[in-house]
């Protein structure tokens, strides 16, 4: 009669839109100094939002009391987002409900019946070695490898938020670079929490939408470091592989414009430009000076 909603694929129904915002997330740091500019702005933005919520609530709407129908639509929502696994636990159970007599085996269903008794019993031994032997020595070892990576990155991030004075400015809020390495290695400390809590999703009926927030921002910030890193590392073979060529074009527009251009623009200036008439022995002395400096620069820029 319907198409039943997949859990698999994150389908269901509901009366409100997802939510993607971070409930672990406080909303206020007191431990950040952003720029006076910055919180002045912040403030007023802050009190212009507080008036308007203060005039909408002075117009009220007359809400009628729910019907019956009304009340019992989220139980009938999540009704019908469990019909899917709800059919396929009674599809798993169904040979279960009345056992039918069995005939004896004939030589042909022995045979193969002890073939799969062996394949199970090799399978069940490099199961028992993967899981005893091989398991515990993986995980130990990821575990030490993630638990020097948080100290690492716990380390850094402290560098990078120290200040000099509780009024000074930290590294984080000076340099965008360092910005970025703060922001990625805050990412990386958050993934394994995000990781844990997806876990908790498989002990639960999948038709359980609490999760699927936690899901997609987990999933999303993942493929963000990726999608910067597959950039990055497409660039950096794209500038090896065509190192003469970059280097040349690069010399080419930074020569145009902080030399050539400088160069042009102070020769026209010092001969009467667009028909001004100016002080010619100030204007080539300074024209002169100017150059001189140009000249400089070019010669140590090209050095480098």
């Amino acid at each position: 009669m319907f198409d039943r909603p997949s859990p698999s694929r994150m389908q269901y129904m509901s009366l409100i839109p997802i939510s993607l915002a971070l409930g672990d997330k406080p909303s206020d740091n007191i431990n950040a100094f952003p720029a006076p500019s910055v919180d002045k702005e912040a403030q007023n933005e802050k009190l212009r939002k507080a008036r308007l919520i203060n005039k909408i609530s002075l117009h009220t709407v007359i809400r009628h009391p729910l019907t019956r129908n009304e009340l019992l639509l989220p139980v009938i929502l999540n009704q019908i987002n469990c019909s899917s696994e709800m059919a396929q636990l009674m599809t798993k159970n169904a040979p279960l409900l009345g056992a039918r007599s069995k005939r004896s085996l004939s030589v042909g269903e022995r045979v193969v019946e002890s073939a799969s008794t062996l394949w199970d019993y090799f399978f069940t031994i490099v199961w028992h070695f993967l899981t005893v032997w091989l398991y515990p020595v993986v995980t130990l070892g990821f575990a030490i490898g993630l638990i020097s990576h948080r100290i690492f990155a716990e380390v850094i991030l402290r560098v990078l938020e120290w200040r000099f004075h509780p009024d000074s400015w930290a590294l984080k809020d000076v340099l965008a670079t360092t910005q970025q390495v703060d922001i990625r290695l805050q990412q990386f400390c958050y993934w394994p929490n995000q990781y844990l809590t997806l876990r908790e999703r498989k002990d639960e009926w999948e038709s359980v939408t609490d999760r699927h927030p936690d899901y997609i921002r987990f999933y999303n910030s993942l493929w963000l470091v990726i999608n910067d890193v597959i950039i990055g590392i497409a660039i950096a073979f794209y500038i090896i592989d065509n190192a003469e060529w970059v280097a040349f074009q690069i010399n080419t527009i930074l020569s145009g414009w902080t030399v050539e251009g400088l160069r042009n623009m102070i020769v026209w200036l010092t001969d009467a430009p667009a028909g001004l008439k100016l002080n010619n022995e100030l204007a080539v002395f300074l024209g002169a000076l100017f150059i001189r400096v140009i000249d400089y620069w070019k010669g140590g820029s090209f050095q480098v």
